[in-house]
């Protein structure tokens, strides 16, 4: 069902992937990744979008200035590269009663990537906050996030989720 103004009121939570400092210095091609990745955190926050944050346990203190958890939101500690495998996500997204995901994080081809296909998986709507993302290799986000890469492949990421700017964000949660 979809609102007058357009929205899918849908219940969705904001997931935000490794956004440790360590990782998004290292790991990420683009230096302005964690500007966009605020601005969509902003954005979510304002929206009334819960949040919840997964990164290796080991880095659960380590989080980018500008990334980390506000007031309450879960930080969720994992031991693999996708969020649910080793963690309690899926019990709390589904205790929440949230049907879609919002995927940003560093890197595309690691965390997002597994995260995204195990989410699409089980049945989550999954979008993808393309430009709060980032990947070491620039060729490698490109391929997962931009259609024109591979257009006939299934290696994209856009084939089992929306892809989605910090920008446009509000306009599917309003």
């Amino acid at each position: 069902m979809t609102l007058a103004n357009g929205a899918d009121p849908s219940p969705t939570a904001f997931l935000a992937l490794d956004y440790a400092t360590h990782i998004v210095e290292n790991y990420s091609h683009d230096p302005g990744v964690a500007d966009r990745a605020a601005c969509a955190l902003a954005a979510v926050r304002a929206a009334g979008t819960p949040v919840l944050h997964v990164t290796h346990e080991a880095m659960r203190e380590g989080f980018h200035p500008l990334l980390g958890p506000a007031g309450d939101e879960p930080v969720l500690g994992k031991r693999t590269l996708g969020a649910f495998a080793t963690t309690d996500l899926h019990e709390r997204l589904q205790v929440a009663g949230i049907r879609r995901i919002v995927l940003g994080g560093v890197a595309t081809s690691g965390t997002v990537l597994s995260t995204a296909r195990w989410a699409y998986d089980v049945g989550y709507e999954v979008v993808v906050c393309a430009d709060a993302c980032a990947d070491p290799d620039a060729r490698a986000h490109a391929a997962l996030v931009e259609e024109s890469v591979f257009p006939d492949s299934w290696l994209g990421l856009r084939r089992i989720a929306r892809m989605v700017n910090a920008e446009a964000l509000t306009g599917i949660l309003a």
